[in-house]
């Protein structure tokens, strides 16, 4: 798993590639948690090039949101794949998080 970070305007994204699993969960949660203090308030998880969620990096992804949110921000998800959206639908993560299809549409939304 590999986490790249750019910005776009005053929204830091976050790119995952590989997967999120039990094995990377540690790492994940490591470089998650820096995106924190670097993120201005406002962290876009790009999913697109996630091929595999476990239950262990759901959990990533909610400590991630949560310590976002105890600094004043907030985060939100965007374009993950098939498999990636299932694990998210069954997992009920859009109740916590908001997930969005396209990164253009959760760009937006950090400004509506």
């Amino acid at each position: 798993m590999e986490i790249s970070t750019r910005k776009v305007g005053d929204v830091l994204v976050a790119d995952c590639v590989g997967s999120l699993d039990t094995q990377t969960s540690g790492p994940a949660t490591e470089a998650m948690s820096s995106l924190t203090g670097e993120s201005e308030g406002k962290l876009l998880v790009n999913l697109s090039k996630l091929d595999f969620l476990s239950s262990a990096g759901l959990r990533v992804l909610l400590r991630a949101a949560k310590a976002q949110e105890a600094a004043g921000g907030v985060m939100k998800v965007c374009e993950p794949s098939g498999v990636v959206q299932e694990v998210l639908d069954i997992s009920g993560f859009a109740s916590f998080v908001e997930v969005h299809a396209e990164e253009a549409t959760a760009l937006a939304a950090f400004n509506g």
